[in-house]
């Protein structure tokens, strides 16, 4: 790229809005690297070229074998398994997913079309299926072919359940030696439980994961199977809310979407909709009132356009809600997740409650708030994937297959850096992916394309090349106690 050549220097008005940190921002010096597949086995100096093959300095201590890189997913020249003596076994576990049915037939037809593979048998109701052989499925060809076009999961799903030692023993006893686990962060926990114990006991069984959430919630992966197809289901409830919102005077369309602890829903939809002014996720803390609060800037968004648009993640206020003591008492489900007090609903009084008569004081006819709210939450996550998760599906099915025949067991399959590969199981257990709030990534979209306030006060202490930010806008979060 060239500059205009220009010597001037002007302060970039985004820079002037309170509370954005300055890591948001593009430095002199930040480049993005032209190629981001390695030789994990390359020498210090073969890394030491520019982009026209000529030697050029570079830091030893960032580059060949200090290099953090991950086995490439794809099928090898030499399996570990005798296609004739395998016999495979695939399970989904937790919330249900576009997509499951997809990774399910995937598995199915890349065993048998391509490596021979006949047996493979479905564990229904999740961990818990295992140690009731009897009522396993057998999975063919006729009996997956049209699973691409449904939603949910034909093996069902559950959470907790979970008896490693069991488990193992079920595998052993009926000559299990692929298993494939579909699930997210506490599936993924399981199969670790799993794969260490088959390790223990020296059994030559391949535990591979296909890691599965709508909240695109899994460290390191640019995303995660279900994402894209449950986004554009919240986008048609962002429209439909803007909608409402532009039928009467002082309209006001609230959403709330899936996202626990990751707001990466609300973020993309309330992006790809282009008619949101406020985006409100978990990793973000508001405040209602007051100079910099939400309740100033919608206010002055419906009396600039009579109209506007509130997306809100199930994950985010709960820290507020707290402090106003509008929360119950703590319950977790079986996976052991905290269930939720119900924020959509609470925010809805609380906005209706102090800009109902600050707009009828401001309005010619008197009209007040009118408020609709929308909760897709279960529409997003129920339906077929979409073309492009259809096609992730089948990438990622494939991939699992060709590292457990190949012989890789304890990994999980996804899309790093746009390229598929293998990631250690212990690398992604006990950790989340957030939306990273403090370095370059998709946040600052948000706030600067909505013009909401930024409630960013404290930044990440890490440099930016320390922290691995992944293509949906993400950073790694560790939840282990």
């Amino acid at each position: 790229s060239d500059w205009t050549g220009s010597n001037k220097v002007y302060p970039n008005p985004l820079s002037l809005k309170p509370h954005v940190p300055s890591s948001w921002f593009i430095g002199l010096n930040d480049a993005v690297a032209a190629k981001v597949q390695v030789d994990a086995r390359e020498k210090y100096e073969d890394t030491c070229m520019d982009l026209d093959g000529e030697e050029d300095d570079c830091d030893h201590d960032r580059s060949g074998l200090k290099a953090e890189a991950f086995i490439l997913a794809g099928p090898r020249a030499e399996i570990a398994f005798d296609p004739k003596e395998c016999k495979a076994a695939i399970v989904t576990c937790g919330g249900l997913c576009p997509g499951l049915n997809s990774v399910i037939r995937e598995v199915v037809m890349c065993l048998r079309r391509q490596y021979g593979v006949t047996e493979t048998y479905g564990i229904p109701a999740g961990y818990r299926g295992f140690t009731k052989p009897e009522t396993w499925k057998d999975l063919d060809s006729e009996a997956v072919k049209n699973l691409h076009n449904l939603g949910g999961s034909i093996l069902g799903s559950s959470r907790g359940g979970h008896d490693t030692k069991a488990i193992v023993d079920s595998l052993v006893e009926e000559g299990v030696n692929l298993l494939f686990v579909v699930g997210g962060d506490g599936t993924v926990r399981g199969a670790a439980k799993i794969a260490d114990e088959v390790k223990a006991r020296g059994l030559p069984i391949a535990v591979a994961v296909v890691p599965k959430t709508i909240d695109n919630d899994v460290p390191l992966l640019d995303r995660t199977f279900g994402f894209e197809s449950a986004v554009e289901a919240a986008r048609k409830a962002i429209n439909v809310a803007n909608v409402e919102a532009e039928g009467f005077p002082n309209g006001l369309g609230v959403v709330k979407v899936m996202g626990r602890n990751s707001g990466f829903i609300a973020m993309h939809s309330a992006l790809g909709s282009c008619v949101t002014d406020l985006c409100l996720v978990p990793e973000v803390d508001f405040y209602l009132d007051g100079p910099g609060g939400i309740v100033d800037h919608l206010y002055e968004r419906i009396v600039a356009n009579d109209k506007a648009v509130v997306v809100i993640a199930e994950g985010a206020g709960q820290n507020l809600m707290a402090e106003m003591g509008a929360v119950g008492e703590v319950v977790q489900d079986a996976s052991g997740n905290v269930l939720l007090d119900d924020v959509g609903p609470w925010l809805c009084k609380q906005l209706k409650t102090r800009l109902d008569d600050r707009l009828k004081e401001s309005s010619e006819n008197g009209d007040g708030l009118t408020l609709k709210y929308v909760d897709p939450s279960y529409m997003v996550r129920g339906i077929p994937p979409n073309t492009a998760d259809n096609l992730y599906c089948l990438q990622l099915a494939h991939n699992a297959v060709h590292g457990a025949m190949a012989g890789l067991s304890s990994f999980l399959v996804g899309s790093v850096n746009t390229r598929e590969c293998y990631v250690p199981i212990e690398l992604v257990a006990n950790k989340r992916n957030v939306i990273d709030t403090s370095h370059q990534s998709l946040w600052e979209y948000v706030v600067f394309s909505t013009g909401q306030p930024s409630f960013q006060t404290n930044g990440d202490p890490r440099d930016d090349e320390d922290v691995i930010t992944t293509a949906s806008g993400g950073v790694i979060l560790s939840t282990a106690e």
